[in-house]
C-alpha cells in the first residue's frame, strides 16, 4: 500500500480565501474591533456583505490555539438555530501571504449588549418578556440534536434588532464549552474544574446557567463575584445552590418556583428542556430546592476542619495529596464511607487503594498521587477527574491538553503526561460504567489506547505529548513555529508552506521539529516507519539526516508530486554529514555530481534514486574497510622483512639477490599503502 493510500481520510480542507475575503463574500476588516463580542483569547472585527451593503455582520477571528465546536458548527451552518446570532459562514481566510486565520462571520446583534452592570437591576417582566423565551427556544432547539449552548451568562445577551426587542444569545462555537463561564455559573459537578475542560456537558448545565442567569439580571451584579473559587463551591454544597445564590434576594413566587427549578444541585431533579419552555403551564407544586452536597450522618475529621459533604473532602484531599494518602493507609476514609455515607461497595474499592509502592521518592510520590486520584473519583465520580494539577470534566481532556501547549504550561504538561502514563484513566474506562450503563466518556477508549502508546514512546519524534495533541484535537491546526500564521490543517498544506519557507530562506530553515513531526504522524497513517528509526539517531547526524530527508520524499510524493526546488535546497544542506561519511573521495564526488542533476527536477524522490545512497554508503565501507586491512597486511609482511634474524641479515649479506628481492617487495608495499590512502582521502 502506498503512503498515499494511508492518508487521512478525512475531508481536505477548503482554500483559504484571499485578501480577507471569506467565500468570496465576506470582507473582514481587522482594523474594526469589536471588544464586546470577542471570545476568550479570540478577536472579534467588523465584517461586511460584498453582495448587500446594508447587511451588518461580525467576524471571530479564532487563536490558532482555540478550541472549534465542530459539531455545533456544523448544525448551525445547517440550519437556523432560534434565540442565537446565525453563523453565517466560517473557514481559512489569508490577509497576506504569511497570514491566515480561522474565521467565522455571525449576524450583527445591532442593539449592542442587553445588560450593562451600571444599569443596574433588570426588571422581573423584561426578563420573562425579552429574554426567558428565545433563550428557551435556543436550548430546545439545540438539546433536541444532543447540542449545547454552554456560554449562557449576562455579558453574552444581545439586542438582535435596533429596537432593542428581540434578545438573542451570543456566539458560543470558537472557544471550548464552557471556558467564558464565570464560576459561579457553573453546576457542583463542573465548577472546580479548570476552566479550558469543563467539556461538552449536557442539557442540566445549561439550564442550571439559565438559572444563574435569572439571579444575575435579577440583582444587578455577578452573584458572588467578591468570593473566591473555593468559597463558591463551599458555599453551594453547604447551603444548595438556591439559598446560597439568592440570599437577602427578596423574590416574587413565580421566580422563586423557577429557580428553584433551574438551580436544583441534583442533575436528575433539575428542569428539563421542556419544563422550561413551558414553565407556566408545568408548574403545579412548588418544585424541591436543591440542598447541596449529600451528606454522611458523621464527620471526618482530616487537617483541621471536619467534613460531612463528600465533595468538600475531596476538594481538602486534592490540595493536600500527601495528608490524603495518609488518610487512606489509616483506613478511616473506608470506614467513613461505609458508616456515615452508607456506601459499602465505594467503601471496599477504597479499602484496596495502596500508593506507598515502588522505590524512591518519585515513585511513591507518583503512585500516593494515583491512589488519592482513584479515591477521590471514588467520592465524586459525577464531578471534575482530579490528577495532581489536571482537573478535567468529561470529555474535556482535548482542549485541556491544547491549552497547556498554549500557554507553554511546564507543570500542566508533566502533569498530563505522568496522568496518560500512569494508566489510571483506562482502568476508569474499562471499570467504571456510568448510570446507563455506557463507559464514562472522559475520553473514549481507543484514544486512550493510541495516547498511551505515543506516550511509551514520549522521546521519538512523531510520539510523546505533542502526538497526543494532534490525535486528540483532529481539527486543530499545526503548531511548528515554522507554519504559525498559516493555519496549516493537512500534510498537503504543510509541504506547501514548508516549501514557501525554505525557497525564502535558500534552505535554511528547518522543516522538521517535534510539532511537525506529531501532525504529520497524527494525519498521515504508516508513517511510522519513517518516524521510529529517527529514535536511535541524534539530531544533526548523518542517519538522522537520511531519513528526515527520505520521510520528506515519501510526504511529496504523496501529496505533492510537483517540483519542491526549497525542499531540494533544504536537502542539500541537511545531506552535507551524509556525503562526509564517504571515505572514496572519487565516490564522494560521483554523489555530489548526481545529487545537482537530480536536484534540478526538484524531486527529493528522483535525488535520492540517483544518489542510490544506501548502496553507494554500503559499497563505499566495504571498499574501505577492504583496503585498510589490505594495507595492515602490507604493513605486517614489511616489519616482517625489515625485522628478520640476524641469521637472515647476514644470508642477505652474502647474497646480493635477496637484498634485491627486498628492496622490490618493499616497492610493491609501498605501493599498496599507497592505493589505501587513496580511499581515505
Amino acid at each position: 500500500m502506498s503512503l498515499a493510500e494511508t492518508m487521512e481520510s478525512e475531508t481536505e480542507p477548503v482554500a483559504p480565501g484571499h485578501n480577507g475575503v471569506l467565500r468570496g463574500r465576506y470582507r473582514v476588516d481587522l482594523s474594526r474591533r469589536l471588544d464586546f463580542l470577542a471570545s476568550g483569547e479570540n478577536l472579534a472585527v467588523q465584517a461586511f456583505d460584498t453582495q448587500d451593503s446594508t447587511a451588518q455582520y461580525f467576524a471571530v477571528i479564532s487563536n490558532p490555539y482555540s478550541v472549534i465546536r465542530q459539531r455545533l458548527a456544523e448544525r448551525m451552518s445547517e440550519s437556523l438555530i432560534p434565540g442565537t446570532v446565525e453563523l453565517l459562514a466560517r473557514g481559512a481566510v489569508a490577509f497576506s501571504d504569511s497570514d491566515t486565520r480561522y474565521v467565522s462571520v455571525f449576524e450583527m446583534p445591532r442593539g449592542g449588549p442587553f445588560f450593562n452592570a451600571a444599569d443596574g437591576p433588570v426588571a422581573e417582566k423584561q426578563i420573562f418578556d425579552q429574554v426567558l423565551t428565545p433563550v428557551a427556544q435556543c436550548l430546545a432547539a439545540l438539546h433536541k440534536v444532543k447540542l449545547t449552548h454552554r456560554g449562557i451568562r449576562a455579558d453574552n445577551l444581545f439586542f438582535a434588532d435596533d429596537a432593542r426587542q428581540d434578545v438573542v444569545l451570543g456566539e458560543a462555537i470558537t472557544s471550548a464549552p464552557g471556558s467564558g463561564q464565570p464560576m459561579v455559573y457553573e453546576t457542583l459537578e463542573n465548577a472546580m474544574a479548570h476552566p479550558m475542560a469543563r467539556g461538552e456537558g449536557g442539557a442540566a448545565d445549561d439550564l442550571y446557567a439559565v438559572g444563574v442567569l435569572i439571579v444575575h439580571l435579577l440583582g444587578g451584579a455577578q452573584p458572588a463575584a467578591d468570593m473566591s473559587a473555593e468559597e463558591i463551591f463551599a458555599g453551594k454544597c453547604k447551603q444548595g445552590s438556591f439559598a446560597f445564590l439568592t440570599e437577602g434576594m427578596t423574590l416574587s413566587q413565580r421566580v422563586s418556583d423557577l429557580l428553584a427549578g433551574l438551580l436544583q444541585d441534583d442533575p436528575q431533579a433539575r428542569w428539563t428542556t421542556d419544563m422550561l419552555v413551558n414553565w407556566r403551564e408545568k408548574i403545579k407544586d412548588t418544585p424541591r430546592r436543591g440542598r447541596g452536597d449529600r451528606r454522611g450522618f458523621s464527620k471526618l475529621a482530616f487537617g483541621d476542619e471536619e467534613y460531612n459533604s463528600p465533595r468538600l473532602l475531596v476538594q481538602a484531599m486534592r490540595a493536600k495529596p500527601m495528608a490524603a494518602m495518609e488518610l487512606l493507609k489509616s483506613g478511616q476514609l473506608a470506614k467513613w464511607v461505609k458508616s456515615a455515607l452508607r456506601e459499602e461497595e465505594t467503601a471496599a474499592k477504597i479499602s484496596h487503594l495502596h500508593g506507598d509502592t515502588g522505590r524512591g521518592s518519585n515513585r511513591k510520590k507518583r503512585n500516593a498521587t494515583t491512589a488519592v486520584a482513584q479515591a477521590t473519583y471514588l467520592l465524586d465520580p459525577e464531578g471534575p477527574f482530579w490528577f495532581n494539577n489536571v482537573s478535567f470534566s468529561l470529555g474535556g481532556l482535548d482542549s485541556l491538553v491544547l491549552w497547556a501547549f498554549h500557554k507553554d504550561d511546564t507543570e500542566l504538561k508533566k502533569s498530563l503526561t505522568e496522568l496518560f502514563e500512569s494508566g489510571i484513566l483506562l482502568n476508569i474506562v474499562t471499570e467504571h460504567p456510568s448510570g446507563n450503563g455506557r463507559r464514562l466518556d472522559w475520553i473514549s477508549e481507543s484514544e486512550l489506547f493510541v495516547c498511551m502508546e505515543h506516550m511509551r514512546r514520549k522521546k521519538d519524534p512523531g510520539a510523546g505529548l505533542e502526538r497526543c495533541l494532534y490525535e486528540l484535537n483532529r481539527h486543530t491546526p499545526c503548531l511548528s513555529p515554522l507554519m504559525l500564521g498559516y493555519h496549516v490543517r493537512s500534510v498537503r498544506e504543510f509541504i506547501e508552506v514548508a516549501e514557501k519557507k525554505m525557497v525564502s530562506a535558500n534552505g535554511q530553515a528547518n522543516p522538521f521539529d517535534r510539532h511537525a513531526a506529531g501532525f504529520i504522524a497524527a494525519k498521515t497513517k504508516g508513517i511510522d516507519q519513517f518516524l521510529q528509526p529517527m529514535s536511535g539517531a541524534a539530531p544533526g547526524s548523518a542517519d538522522h539526516a537520511l531519513i528526515e530527508v527520505k520521510l520528506f520524499a515519501r510526504l511529496q510524493s504523496a501529496v505533492h508530486p510537483g517540483p519542491l526546488p526549497g525542499f531540494c535546497r533544504w536537502a542539500e544542506e541537511a545531506l552535507k554529514p551524509v556525503f562526509s561519511k564517504f571515505k572514496s573521495r572519487l565516490r564522494r564526488e560521483v554523489i555530489t555530481q548526481k545529487f545537482q542533476s537530480a536536484k534540478k527536477s526538484g524531486s527529493l524522490i528522483e535525488i535520492l534514486k540517483a544518489m542510490d545512497i544506501d548502496r553507494q554508503l554500503a559499497a563505499d565501507a566495504k571498499e574501505y574497510h577492504s583496503a585498510l586491512a589490505t594495507a595492515g597486511q602490507a604493513e605486517r609482511m614489511a616489519a616482517f622483512l625489515a625485522n628478520g634474524t640476524e641469521q637472515r641479515r647476514q644470508a642477505a649479506a652474502r647474497y646480493g639477490a635477496w637484498i634485491t628481492s627486498v628492496l622490490a617487495i618493499t616497492s610493491l608495499v609501498s605501493s599498496m599503502v599507497v592505493s589505501a590512502l587513496y580511499f581515505i582521502g
